[in-house]
């Protein structure tokens, strides 16, 4: 309702109690409660600006009670209760909120009524200025002006605009900025006189002095509004990674180089990760451990270098770096190659000659295996080349091992007659990206 003097002829007739009731409504302030007045004032409050009150009706009689009728009858005036009917046992109370909020100005009046009790509300919604904070943005003002994350030592901006949107003149309540991080850009517009449909602005400044959240409050008139910002360190620089990697090949090391945009302000830490496109190979990883490591980052720092080894396995490597919230990545493919033989050994034995051989095989292919041996005048001895397909060996062998493409070979040939005749042998493997020999080897 609208009319003062309607409302409180109203609460006249409600506070006449029934005798019969068995009801009392209290007043809830904080952790104290207290009969409620005739007449709960919400006092002044502005256009679009809610008040509340903490009520609670309470059974004072010696039995239990049913409550059947609970309401609130006025604009602007919004209750919330237990759904009715609810039981109430002897001394026992349940709570309700009254809150009000309204668009316009004038006086407003309400009545909250139950079984027996009943009290006038009222509530003035006084003219005020429009504020809106960083029109840009369309953030509702008046409330908590946030800063977000601010670095230590730099500065943000949040510009207020007002405007007169009420029929008559209004005047800029008295502003204020409290806060050791807080301050005003330039002078005030405190008491300027604002005709209709005409407005202005002000800006406030947060300036971290230190780390982590702080806080202020803005005064306009008669109300506070918190200010809150957070003061952050210098941001970590943004990673570029290149690879020093002389032969994009397996059994390689190579180093991942991770520069930064800009020298490092402050300490930190970034996460590097090497990922591998291909069968398992535990030999693919950096070479302090694993396929992801952090590395530190302190004041001044230009880039990190981390090593890492290329395995034994073809497929496409990608190493990706991230400090904050950047990244970056490159990959490089390890292209199917011959075998790679790392060792050869000759043992002989008193019927026996045995080649043993350590490698690779990038590709876990490998088939036709060839070897030639010799006598002391370096005379291949017949036959000549014995082959031989260890394809279904190797395959065999590939498909239980982690080890990526790692192998060795032990092949043993039986010598009839005088085995001493043979002095050296050669060997050929074959893959499907090619053939690689060994070196001549003696016994």
């Amino acid at each position: 309702m609208r009319s003062p003097a309607w409302s409180y002829l109203l609460a006249t007739v409600f506070l006449a109690p029934a005798a019969h009731a068995q009801f009392d409504l209290l007043l809830v302030e904080g952790t104290l409660e207290r009969p409620a007045p005739a007449v709960y004032d919400f006092g002044v409050v502005y256009a679009n600006e809610s008040g509340s009150a903490h009520f609670r009706l309470r059974n004072t009689s010696g039995t239990a009670a049913t409550l059947n009728a609970l309401a609130v009858a006025g604009a602007g005036f919004t209750l919330t209760s237990p759904s009715l009917p609810v039981g109430v046992a002897p001394q026992q109370a349940i709570d309700l909120s009254v809150v009000f909020r309204a668009a316009d100005t004038g006086a407003y009046s309400a009545s909250l009524h139950s079984e027996g009790v009943a009290i006038l509300l009222t509530a003035t919604v006084a003219p005020r200025l429009t504020y809106r904070i960083d029109p840009g943005a369309g953030a509702e003002f008046p409330g908590t002006v946030d800063f977000g994350s601010v670095v230590h030592g730099a500065s943000a901006e949040r510009r207020i605009v007002f405007r007169n949107d009420a029929a008559g003149v209004l005047v800029v309540p008295a502003i204020s900025v409290q806060g050791d991080d807080f301050a005003p850009r330039g002078q005030l517009p405190s008491g300027q006189a604002i005709a209709p449909g005409q407005g202005g602005e002000f800006t406030i400044v947060f300036t971290p002095k230190a780390l982590g959240v702080r806080q202020g409050s803005l005064t306009l008139g008669d109300r506070n509004y918190p200010l809150f910002g957070t003061g952050v360190g210098p941001p970590l620089p943004a990673p570029t990674v290149t690879l020093d990697l002389k032969l994009a090949a397996s059994a390689q090391q190579g180093t991942m180089i991770v520069r930064f945009d800009t020298p490092a302000q402050t300490s930190g830490t970034g996460t590097a990760t090497l990922d591998f496109r291909g069968p398992a190979d535990m030999g693919i990883g950096f070479a302090v451990g694993g396929r992801s490591v952090t590395f530190p980052i302190a004041p001044g720092d230009v880039q990190a270098a981390l090593p890492f080894q290329t395995g034994t396995t073809a497929g496409v490597l990608t190493l990706t770096a991230q400090v904050g919230g950047a990244t970056d990545q490159r990959s490089v493919t390890i292209a199917a190659g011959a075998p790679g033989i790392a060792t050869v050994r000759g043992v002989r034995s008193a019927n026996a000659v045995e080649i043993d051989i350590t490698g690779f095989d990038n590709t876990r292919t490998i088939g036709a295996l060839s070897f030639t041996f010799y006598d002391a005048a370096g005379k291949a001895i017949s036959p000549g080349s014995i082959r031989t397909d260890a394809a279904s060996a190797f395959a065999s062998y590939f498909a239980g091992s982690d080890l990526g493409g790692v192998f060795l070979l032990r092949a043993v040939f039986p010598v009839a007659g005088d085995g001493s005749v043979v002095t050296s042998c050669e060997a050929t493997l074959t893959n499907t990206a090619g053939s690689s020999s060994t070196q001549r080897t003696f016994f």
